[in-house]
C-alpha cells in the first residue's frame, strides 16, 4: 500500500515541478519584459502562481489516482503501464500548448486563451505568423521538453517501482479518498470562492500577473467563458447606466468644423489606409522613434494629424471591428466580428458610402475570410473585394502572410484608375505582421524582434510613400481624401506596459488634395470616432450612436478593453480597471475634481457596450 500511495504523491509532485519549470522558461523567454520587474515581481510570480500550477496537478493526477486504487484487483505494472501511456500523451499536447503560449506571448500581451481558437479552424494564417525555421525549432524544442520530461518521469517513477508489491485492498478507499482530496488543490483551498485569476494577482504590473499564470488553466477558463453570456462588468442599474449616458447617443451629431475644401466641383473620393500594428512608438512626429518612417512622418506636415487617437483593443479583428464596423472591442470576447448574427445589426462605415452611390473597394494582401472579414465588408456594401487569391502565386505567398506592401498598392493603383467616381477604397497592409518578413529590405539592422519590427515597419512606410507619391502625380489627387490609421499597435518597440495608454496610441491622418491645411489636433478620440467625424467631414449626418462621437467636437474620451479589464482616457483622467482584479490603475487625474463623475461616467459606458452586445 506504502508503493502505491508514494506513486500518488510523487505523480503529483512530478506535474507541480513541470509547471513550475515552464514558468521558469517563460520568464526567461521574455526577458525584454522580464528585466523590468523587479526580483520581488518574479519571484512573487512564481510564489503566487504556485496556486494555479498545484491546481491543474491536482486536476492530471485525478485519473492515475483512480487508476492506482485498482491495483489491489489488477496488476500494479498493468496500471503503471497504462498511466504512463497516459502522461506521455498530455506531456506532448501540454507542452505544445506551453510552447504556443511563449511564442504568441510576445505578439499578443496575453497568455494562451481563447484567441487562439479561430487560428485552429484556419491553419494557413495560424503559421504566417512564423518563419519556416521557428517552425522547425518549435518542434526541436518540443522533443527536448517532452523527452526530457520523460526522462525525469521514469526516474521518478521508474518502472520497477511495484516490482515484488503485494497491494491490499485497504489502499484502494485511501487512493480514493487521496484521490478525492485534490479537490483542495483544484479550487485552491476550503472557501466558497473558487481559484480565479484574481487568486494569483499580487502586483501593479500586469506583465508580472500574467507571469504567474498556468498557461493550461489560463486556456481552459477562457475557452469555456469565451462566448459572453453575461455582461462581466455591473457597476449599476440600467436607469442609472442611461442616466450617465445621457445626451451621448447625440455627440456625433455637432457641426464641429469641416476641414474638407474640395474646389473641382466633383464629389469628393475616399481612399482609407489601414497600416497593421503601426503605433505612435515608430512614428517621430508623435513622439516615436526617429527615422524609422521617413515618408510618414513628411505627410503628418502636409495634413490634420491626431495625436491622441487610441484603438480599442490590441488585435486585427478588434481594429476592424472599430473602423469599418463601428464597434469596440470586448472584455473576454474580444470582437462582435465572431458572432455573425450580431454582427449584421451594425452600420458600418462603408454603408454610407453606400447610400450615397460611391464606388466601393478593399484591397487586402492576405486571406479574406479570416475574422469573418469578408461578411462583414459584404453586408456594408462591399463588392470589389481584392485579396491574395486574386494576385500570382509567386507574389501571394512571398509574405507568410500574402502579397507584400509595394505589391499590394500597385495593385490598388492601377484599379482605382478604373473605378467610377466618387469611390472609397479601403487597403489593409500585411508587410508589418509578425513574422516581419519583408522581401530584400534592409533599413533597420539587428535580428532582435524589435529591429526586425521596426524594418518592416519601415518597408511599409517606404511602400506607402510611393503609393502617395504617385496619387499626387494623378489626376484624383485633387479631388480625393486619404485617412491613414492603424489597427492596433505592436508591443514593439518596448517594452510598454500591457495596460498604459502608449501601447493603444495610434496614428491617425487626413491628407489629400481637399485638405488645405496643416495641424496638430489634440482631442482624445478612439477608432470608432472616425466614421461619425469622416461622416459629417463628407456633409452627410451619421446616425446616432453611443459609440462613436466627433473627433473635432467638444467631448474627449477614449476606450480600450482587454481580457483583464479596460482602460479609460479623458483631458482630465486616465485609468486601467483590472476586473479580475479589482484595483484600478491610476495614470492620471488621481487628484481631480471631475475624478469622481468621469469615473462613473467611463463604468455606465463599459457596462451599456456590454449590454448592447448581449442584446443584439
Amino acid at each position: 500500500m506504502k508503493r502505491a500511495i508514494l506513486f500518488f504523491f510523487k505523480y503529483y509532485f512530478f506535474w507541480v515541478c513541470y509547471f513550475l519549470l515552464y514558468k521558469i522558461i517563460f520568464l526567461l523567454f521574455n526577458f525584454v519584459h522580464t528585466v523590468t520587474l523587479s526580483w520581488s515581481d518574479i519571484f512573487g510570480a512564481i510564489w503566487h502562481g504556485l496556486r494555479m500550477d498545484l491546481s491543474v496537478a491536482g486536476y492530471f493526477t485525478m485519473l492515475p489516482g483512480l487508476l492506482l486504487s485498482l491495483t489491489p484487483f489488477v496488476k500494479p505494472e498493468i496500471i503503471r503501464k497504462i498511466i504512463r501511456v497516459y502522461t506521455i500523451l498530455v506531456l506532448i499536447v501540454v507542452s505544445m500548448m506551453g510552447l504556443a503560449d511563449m511564442i504568441l506571448y510576445p505578439a499578443w500581451g496575453s497568455r494562451l486563451n481563447a484567441q487562439i481558437l479561430p487560428y485552429l479552424t484556419n491553419l494557413p494564417e495560424m503559421f504566417s505568423s512564423v518563419n519556416w525555421w521557428q517552425i522547425l525549432l518549435f518542434y526541436g524544442i518540443l522533443t527536448g521538453i517532452v523527452g526530457a520530461s520523460i526522462y525525469c518521469y521514469h526516474k521518478l517513477l521508474h518502472k520497477n517501482f511495484f516490482k515484488k508489491a503485494v497491494i491490499k485492498w485497504i489502499a484502494t478507499p485511501v487512493l480514493l479518498i487521496l484521490t478525492a482530496a485534490l479537490i483542495l488543490p483544484i479550487r485552491s483551498g476550503i472557501s466558497t470562492s473558487p481559484l480565479n485569476f484574481s487568486s494569483v494577482y499580487f502586483s501593479q504590473s500586469l506583465y508580472a500577473n500574467h507571469c504567474a499564470y498556468n498557461f493550461f488553466w489560463s486556456f481552459c477558463d477562457a475557452t469555456m467563458h469565451n462566448e459572453l453570456k453575461s455582461n462581466p462588468v455591473k457597476y449599476m442599474d440600467e436607469a442609472d447606466c442611461m442616466l450617465q449616458l445621457k445626451g451621448v447617443d447625440q455627440l456625433n451629431q455637432e457641426q464641429p468644423p469641416c476641414f474638407i475644401k474640395n474646389k473641382t466641383g466633383k464629389p469628393t473620393n475616399v481612399i482609407f489606409v489601414i497600416l497593421e500594428s503601426f503605433s505612435n512608438k515608430v512614428i517621430e512626429p508623435l513622439g516615436g522613434l526617429p527615422n524609422v518612417t521617413p515618408r510618414f512622418n513628411q505627410l503628418c506636415k502636409e495634413g490634420i494629424l491626431c495625436s491622441s487617437f487610441y484603438s480599442t483593443g490590441n488585435r486585427s479583428d478588434k481594429g476592424l471591428s472599430s473602423l469599418i464596423g463601428v464597434y469596440p472591442a470586448l472584455i473576454k470576447a474580444s470582437s462582435i466580428l465572431f458572432y455573425p448574427n450580431k454582427m449584421k445589426s451594425l452600420y458600418c462605415l462603408p454603408t454610407y458610402f453606400k447610400e450615397h452611390n460611391y464606388d466601393l473597394s478593399y484591397h487586402y494582401g492576405g486571406d479574406m475570410n479570416f475574422f469573418n472579414k469578408k461578411m462583414l465588408l459584404m453586408q456594408s456594401g462591399v463588392q470589389k473585394i481584392v485579396s491574395m487569391d486574386d494576385f500570382p502565386m509567386h507574389l501571394s505567398h512571398m509574405q507568410n502572410w500574402g502579397v507584400p506592401d509595394q505589391y499590394l498598392y500597385d495593385r490598388m493603383f492601377d484599379d482605382l484608375k478604373k473605378m467610377h467616381e466618387p469611390f472609397l477604397s479601403m487597403v489593409y497592409n500585411i508587410s508589418s505582421h509578425e513574422p516581419f518578413d519583408v522581401p530584400s529590405f534592409t533599413r533597420i539592422k539587428g535580428s532582435s524582434e524589435k529591429d526586425k519590427y521596426c524594418n518592416s515597419v519601415a518597408y511599409a512606410d517606404s511602400c506607402l510613400g510611393h503609393f502617395i507619391d504617385k496619387l499626387k502625380k494623378s489626376p484624383l489627387w485633387k479631388n480625393t481624401l486619404v485617412v491613414i490609421t492603424s489597427d492596433h499597435t505592436s508591443l514593439q518597440p518596448g517594452p510598454t506596459s500591457l495596460e498604459e495608454p502608449a501601447t493603444y496610441k495610434i496614428p491617425l491622418l487626413w491628407i489629400g488634395g481637399v485638405i488645405d491645411t496643416a495641424f496638430v489636433a489634440n482631442n482624445i478620440s478612439m477608432q470608432t470616432d472616425l466614421s461619425s467625424t469622416l461622416v459629417q467631414q463628407m456633409g452627410w449626418k451619421p446616425k446616432p450612436s453611443y459609440f462613436s462621437k466627433n473627433i473635432f467636437g467638444s467631448k474627449q474620451y477614449a476606450f480600450y478593453y482587454r481580457n483583464e479589464g479596460w482602460g479609460f482616457l479623458s483631458p482630465e483622467l486616465g485609468f486601467f480597471l483590472n476586473i479580475e482584479s479589482g484595483k484600478t490603475h491610476t495614470f492620471y487625474g488621481e487628484k481631480s475634481a471631475d475624478k469622481v463623475p468621469l469615473t462613473k461616467f467611463a463604468k455606465a459606458f463599459t457596462q451599456h457596450l456590454h449590454d448592447d452586445f448581449l442584446k443584439r
